[in-house]
């Protein structure tokens, strides 16, 4: 009996280990707007003080660091004074790739957005820009005081 018992409960830890690695690769393979497949979905880049015209210059680059597609839709890029610009629905921000947020007017694409405002959004003298995802999570954030220069790199 003693010999069936150890088999069986080595049995009982084969199966135990191969639910736990199947979880993990279904956790690593689905498209998920929240912490697990959004969790390498980064504030990359802000353009706060372009030269130029501030509206036609400003744009926010989110980068999608890991290794499946991200669905954004709902998703909410914010500042501190709570000017929110919400991802639109379908919008799939690829693995390893990035897209503008840009304040002013444009047509969107996969690899720029357009927020459509008339006003500047980003503080020239310091601002946060929040990245949430669709069920309000803060994915990233990345500050700035104006002495960088017009522009931060974030990550």
């Amino acid at each position: 009996m003693r010999g069936q018992s150890a088999v069986e409960y080595l049995l009982m830890i084969v199966v135990a280990l191969t639910i736990v690695a199947i979880i993990i690769a279904i956790m690593h393979n689905v498209k998920i707007a929240g912490n697990i497949a959004g969790e390498d979905v980064v504030i990359a880049y802000v353009e706060y003080n372009p030269p130029g015209n501030d509206v036609l210059g400003e744009y926010v680059l989110i980068k999608n660091e890991g290794l499946v597609d991200v669905d954004m839709s709902g998703w909410q890029l914010k500042d501190e004074q709570n000017h929110v610009y919400t991802f639109p629905n379908g919008f799939i921000l690829e693995a390893g790739a990035s897209v503008k947020v840009h304040t002013g007017p444009g047509n969107d694409t996969n690899t720029d957005l357009y927020w459509g405002r008339r006003q500047a959004v980003w503080n020239n003298n310091g601002d946060t820009a929040y990245l949430y995802d669709a069920e309000g999570h803060l994915v990233d954030k990345c500050s700035w005081t104006g002495h960088e220069g017009g522009a931060i790199s974030c990550h």
